[in-house]
């Protein structure tokens, strides 16, 4: 159980509306603290906000785990002490009381950006970005984390080097450990960090378990530094079969982006938007008629469905681009509005 936000170690100022946590520290990993922090402002609906220099570094864990609550912020001082600027988005923040806000249009000067978080050189090394989930059968025998193991393995080519509930991991890679340690905590969802990689081809993600009602859920959220340039469409393609084929995939999701070198952390300035590679829908999805449904896009052009994975459990596979062109973003909005029914849920 995280300590109430009164004493949670990590957090510097309690409002009504959010929980403001400082660190002045070249990188920020998701440390205990911060994990007891998020806990603690998620149980009392709280959003966090954390306030660094424009210095600092946040490893991919924070950068995809501490920002998903209502008003929580990447918080960046700016390096002349004047003002601030949001370090995912670039605008402009002030402190209003209770939190820290978008400086209103009026007060902006109609600068909209921090020149801060604009000026840096774009020519940065590749990233890949892949998020896949999958499903297992709720058995005694069951081994977790086999699905993130590959990955790891297929990407990076080795298993990874360890993991942890918090950043750094402290745990040798060990499925069978891991497995124990999430079996102790059901029927709650368990959320562990993973690391590894070879060379300066280097990863680092999440693992996230839940029990669902059709069974075990695994969800892989995981960003290699690619510093020699992204994988091609085909070899990504061999990833998402070999998932494909050792196990029941429900979804899968690449992109290419901007890094941060021989590593994954994020810095706070403009890097670019990541671009599609692929993504995959699973068996869950092409029950009855949703299998002709799925490869049926010829009214997009661009795209060829392939089928991967086992042909009675088969998974749909779309090729969408190199991980590179903005423009395939628009290939991949209309793959989602001929496959997702209007207000239906979308997830990767």
């Amino acid at each position: 159980m995280p300590n109430p936000v009164e004493l949670s170690p990590a957090i510097d100022l309690l409002t009504d509306k959010v929980v403001v946590i400082m660190q002045d520290r070249p990188v920020v990993g998701m440390s205990a603290w911060l994990v007891d922090a998020l806990a603690a402002a998620e149980a009392r609906d709280l959003g966090v906000q954390l306030v660094t220099p424009a210095s600092t570094r946040l490893t991919f864990a924070v950068r995809t785990t501490l920002f998903s609550g209502r008003e929580s912020r990447w918080v960046v001082t700016e390096p002349n002490g004047e003002g601030a600027y949001d370090g995912l988005g670039g605008t402009k923040l002030q402190w209003d009381g209770e939190m820290f806000s978008a400086v209103a249009a009026g007060e902006q000067d109609k600068v909209d950006m921090s020149p801060t978080f604009v000026a840096v050189d774009l020519e940065l090394p590749w990233q890949l970005l892949v998020t896949a989930r999958v499903r297992y059968q709720a058995l005694e025998s069951t081994v977790v984390c086999k699905a993130a193991e590959q990955l790891f393995t297929d990407l990076t080519g080795v298993a990874p080097a360890g993991w942890g509930t918090a950043e750094p991991v402290t745990q040798p890679w060990n499925v069978g450990q891991l497995t124990s340690y999430c079996r102790r905590r059901a029927p709650k969802p368990t959320w562990l960090s993973v690391a590894g990689g070879k060379g300066d081809r280097s990863a680092s993600g999440s693992v996230e378990i839940h029990r669902r009602p059709a069974g075990l859920e695994e969800v892989i959220t995981m960003a290699v530094a690619t510093p020699d340039g992204l994988p091609t469409p085909a070899d990504i393609q061999k990833v998402g079969e070999n998932l494909a084929d050792a196990f029941t995939l429900v979804s899968f999701f690449a992109q290419g982006g901007r890094g941060n070198g021989t590593d994954t952390n994020s810095m706070p300035h403009w890097v670019g938007v990541p671009a599609p590679m692929a993504m995959a829908v699973g068996n869950d999805a092409l029950q009855g008629e949703g299998l002709a449904k799925a490869l049926d896009v010829t009214d997009i052009a661009e795209i060829t469905p392939v089928k991967i994975g086992p042909a009675a459990s088969p998974v749909v596979w779309y090729p969408i681009g190199d991980g590179k062109s903005q423009l395939d973003w628009n290939i991949y909005s209309a793959l989602l509005g001929r496959l997702v029914p209007p207000g239906a849920p979308v997830s990767a």
